[in-house]
Order: C-alpha cells, then structure tokens, then sequence
C-alpha cells in the first residue's frame, strides 16, 4: 500500500490534488480520480488510522462495538435549554472510510423530492440517479433507479431473523400500513420493508468507501494515490485568493487536546485542494484557513482572508429515541453477541469464513418511512400543521420519521437483567432546526464551539412524541414482543392506561394504547431527556451558501469542499448513500476542472 503513516513526506512530492480528508465522500473522490485519464496524482490526507482489512470495519456485526473505538470521534455540544440543559454528543467517522467505516450500515436513499428541494443547477433528482445508480450493485430488488454493476453492494446480508420480520410486517399492516419489496426507489414515503444493507452478499463484508474505492487502487499499484493517514489538516493555504496547498499536524492521541500542536508540515497541490473532512470537519478546516464569519475568526484569533459569514451554519441532523421490549426466547437476537458470549462469537467467526452468521448482518431486518394519517395531525400541534402544510402535505414522497427495529439492546446490557430484546429506533426525517459548528482556537486539536440546536423549532419535539406513539403500536401487536422495557420509556403515572408494562398480555397487546394531554406530556419530557443524534450531521458548508453548484468555495479559486456540508437542506433517509453520492458527482465535477476524465 502506498501509504505514508509517518508525517512527513519527501520534500519534493507535490500532487495535482489535495484531498484534505479521508471519510466517506473523500474517498470515492480519491478512488474516481486516480484512475483518471490522463493520470492524476492525488494526495488524501485523513486525520485517523488506516482501515485496511481491520475486522472491526470489515465485519458489519461489530458495528456497535465500534462506536467506543478510536475509529468514532466524539463532539460534544453546548447545553441546551430545550434539552432540559444537556449536552449531546455527536460522533463523527475517524479513519479512512470515515463513517462508512463505523455506521449502522442502513441502506436508506433520500426522496426525489430532496434533491430537488436544494434547487442547485446541475442537483436535481433526474440529474443525480445516474450517480446514484454509478455508485451501487442493489442485489436486493431490481428497479430503474438501482444500479447493477457499482463498486458498493447492498444486500440482505447474511444473516435475517425471520421471526421480527414476520411479526412485524403482520403488525404494520393491522395498522394499515403498506409492506413493499423496496421502499427506497426515491419516491415512497409511507411504507415498510425487510431493509437492506451495505453488505457483500457473499464475503459478507461491509462496504465502506475506502475499501470499495481506494484499496483496490493501492493494492493494484497505479502509483497515483498517496494516502497520508494519522495526519490532521491544520488549514488551507490560500496565496492571491487561491489555494495553492495545506498545512498538516500529527493528530493527537486523544480525540481533542488542549495541547500546542507541532510546527505544521506544508505541502503544495500544483492543481485543486479539496476539502472533504465531513460536515463537522470541513467548516472548521475552513475556518482556521481564515474563510468564515469575521467575527467568528477574530473571536477565535484567526485572521479572517475571505468573508463567508455561512461557514459552519445551517448544521441539521436527524432526532433518535430508542424505547426498547423483550422479546420471547424463539427470536434469535444479538444480546448474546454483544455481550461478547464466547459460544455465540466463535460460531459468529466460523460463520462469516462464507460470508453468513452474526457478523455478516447489521441485525436491523425491517425498517419503514412513516407519515401521520389525517386523524393523528391535531394531536401533533399547531406548529406541526404549519409545517405539514407547508413541506409535507403535497409532497408524497417524504416521510415524517423512519422506525428502524434492531434486534437488539441498543443500551448498555449490563445495566438490565438477562433477557431477549428489541429496540425501536425512531428518528426525525426534517428538523426545522437548524445549528451551528465553528471552532474555538487556531488550534485543530481544540474541541469545536457545537450547538446542534436540537428542538429549537417548536415543531420538532411533537414530531418525535407521535413517531414514539407509532413506533410502541408496532412493537406491541408483534407476536414476539412480551413486554416493554419501563426504563427506556418515558415515566408515564403509575394510573396511567398509558404505562408500560413489563409483560404483555394478548388482551393488553390487542388493544390500542390511548394517550391523555398528561402522557403527551410525559412522552415529550422522556424525549427531550433522551433525544440522540442519528448520526447524520449536514449542511454547514451549503450549495448557494458557502460553495456553488461546482462545489467550489465562493472568494477563492481551485478549492472545492465535496462531503455532506455541502447539502443545502436535509435528506429523509440515512445519509451515507447521500455522501457516496455527493463523492461520485465531486469526482466528475474534479474531473472537468482538472481537464481529465473518470
């Protein structure tokens, strides 16, 4: 591999292209141009290690394990008041592959509707399916928007529990809701399926960007792609209003350091620096390279060079709760996998030598889009029917929130008596709220100043409160489901009809729950008390705001940003495919500045 883990290259080595970042979009980036024509020399510097073969990425059921690793890098926000004054960690991917590396492996696509809604020359949907079809082999289901013959497989895995699936599909149609073979198509926005992940369906193997991108590109030797890992881009070295190259530090052991950082190394990129450390990287590698707010820079003793005051705005994310139920002892789930159970993990490893079993499976089966049927809107409030009105009534495609059943505790299992469990997750498609990132010092070590303003629209936490409501119906009329986890459920009065119950009868599971204002507002305590991130930071170097439709950075020339901050408005899906997307049209829009092809 040519890979460069020492941070400090030959003296004379200077790429075409800078790829500051290594994460999901940076790598499709990098993979696409070096196997450009004619030949281009590209220089992709991530801040975390190599991922290479490393059985935690590689293996898609380790996932979870993976999220205290060094591979996760943690933010943590400013207290919020509509958060009951907590704080709220958002993760981000460290290490080549960045979050495609580490994520829940979702195959989820935004709607039609989306793309369009950015209203970017060059960004519609029509415009974007053939990356989006470029980037993937879907084995799953056939369909015109699919692709076939893509460097990224997307499967069932090699591992369903039948049983959820069954139980579940029975208990979303009671409620009158539409199972299809394939919800991702970019036009539904109400209905469930046995959902698919980025899984080899014969290795069995995660398909992470730098795997499916830039291994094969170093191991075939093309001596194109250099790759610079363990290596944090301090800022972007602009001379005359353009950038001509970047600085880079060792990056420190721990995620963030109060500790000075060594003299920095420079390096020059003879054609384009592009800047693709993700939505809470890339405005602040921005920022430190004096491209921002001027006030912002001054107040963190950075010399603002070009004034773009929308640097690190518009952050959004997706809102995750994760009410839980046991299950009955016929369901094969993975507690006993991740409590580490020798028996389960050495059968789990012998299994996945053929690409099947426990590690080849994300152990979310079945998963659906949801929107509130018209009897269900009042309960919702008034700034919930403003927003319907506006964004969602009309435009069938989006959904409202998505429910994804894990077979699983997604909680610390220690903290519970032994059991069989299923956990709810449930997660906002479009929060009205938006939130800001901006660094703190010149320093890449120092922790970002993150306030990811979750439920600052008073639309949003009512949103989660109904997506609760349905999500529990679900879960409750499945045949497998005995019980609810009282502990990760909101504390609802003892004499509430509402309260959970730690066995279900079949009379208790036939009836539908009937919530009081006062349960209404006991759900919307436990949300605010527990509202997660889902891992889907975007926007805070938007299209139109902070790049153009080239994805090049307004005020200086030959720099582009090319990951999730550039998406100007939110997507209502995971947004890994929505970053592999971005990387595939980056590369072409790279390609035609650069006068080669890809």
């Amino acid at each position: 591999m040519t890979s460069h883990t020492n941070p400090a290259l030959p003296a004379d080595f200077t790429p075409d292209v800078i790829i500051a970042g290594g994460g999901t979009a940076a790598c499709v980036l990098a993979g696409r141009l070096a196997r450009s024509t004619p030949s281009t020399s590209i220089l992709l510097i991530e801040a975390g290690s190599n991922n290479h073969n490393d059985p935690g990425v590689i293996r898609p059921g380790s996932y979870l394990h993976q999220q205290l690793s060094p591979r996760v890098k943690n933010h943590s926000s400013i207290p919020a008041q509509s958060l009951c004054g907590r704080s709220v960690i958002i993760p981000a991917g460290s290490g080549l592959g960045g979050g495609s590396s580490v994520n829940f492996l979702m195959y989820t696509r935004a709607s039609a509707s989306d793309f369009d809604d950015w209203n970017m020359s060059g960004w519609s949907a029509e415009e974007l399916v053939p990356y989006l079809k470029k980037l993937e082999t879907c084995h799953y289901v056939d369909g015109e928007t699919h692709g076939k013959d893509g460097p990224v497989n997307v499967s069932f895995g090699g591992f369903t529990e039948e049983m959820v699936v069954r139980d579940a599909s029975e208990a979303v149609r009671e409620m009158g809701y539409e199972v299809v073979k394939d919800a991702n198509d970019l036009h539904t926005g109400c209905a469930f399926q046995r959902w698919a992940s980025y899984i080899d369906p014969v290795t069995g193997k995660r398909q992470d960007t730098a795997h499916r991108y830039v291994h094969p590109v170093l191991e075939e030797g093309l001596g194109t792609l250099h790759v610079l890992c363990n290596s944090t881009v301090v800022r972007v070295i602009t001379e005359e209003g353009t950038a001509v190259g970047v600085e880079y530090v060792p990056s420190c052991e721990t995620p963030f350091s109060t500790d000075p950082p060594p003299e920095a190394v420079t390096i020059r990129a003879k054609k384009l620096v592009i800047v693709s450390a993700g939505a809470l990287g890339s405005p602040c590698i921005l920022e430190r390279s004096g491209i921002g707010n001027p006030t912002v820079l001054a107040a963190a003793g950075v010399e603002p060079i070009v004034s773009l005051p929308a640097v690190g705005t518009n952050y959004q994310d997706h809102n995750l709760i994760v009410p839980a139920f046991q299950v009955s002892d016929e369901v094969d789930t993975h507690d006993s996998f991740m409590l580490l159970d020798p028996e389960v993990i050495a059968t789990a490893e012998t299994e996945f030598k053929t690409g099947k079993g426990k590690f080849a499976t994300n152990f979310i089966d079945f998963t659906g889009k949801i929107r509130p049927k018209p009897h269900e809107l009042p309960a919702m409030g008034e700034e919930f029917k403003n927003l319907w009105d506006l964004y969602y009534k009309n435009v069938p495609d989006k959904p409202v929130v998505l429910a994804a059943l894990l077979n699983c505790l997604l909680a610390d299992p220690t903290l519970f008596p032994p059991g069989k469990f299923l956990t709810a997750g449930i997660y906002t498609a479009y929060p009205a709220s938006r939130g800001t990132i901006h660094i703190s010092s010149p320093s890449p070590y120092s922790h970002p100043i993150l306030d990811p303003s979750f439920f600052s629209h008073p639309a949003d936490a009512p949103t989660l409160v109904w997506g609760y409501k349905v999500a529990r119906e679900i879960c409750r009329r499945m045949k497998c489901v005995i019980g609810e986890v009282a502990e990760l459920h909101p504390a609802f009065h003892p004499d509430s009809q509402a309260r959970c119950e730690a066995v279900l009868s079949e009379e208790m599971k036939k009836r539908e729950v009937v919530y009081t204002k006062e349960d209404d507002k006991d759900i919307e305590v436990w949300v605010r008390n527990t509202v997660k991130t889902a891992w889907h930071s975007l926007g805070t170097c938007a299209m139109g705001r902070v790049v153009d439709e080239r994805l090049q950075v307004y005020g200086v020339e030959k720099l582009m940003v090319a990951d999730l901050s550039v998406a100007p408005e939110n997507v209502g899906a995971n947004t890994n495919n929505t970053a592999i997307m971005i990387g595939e049209k980056a590369a072409v829009l790279a390609a035609e500045f650069l006068g080669v092809e890809v």
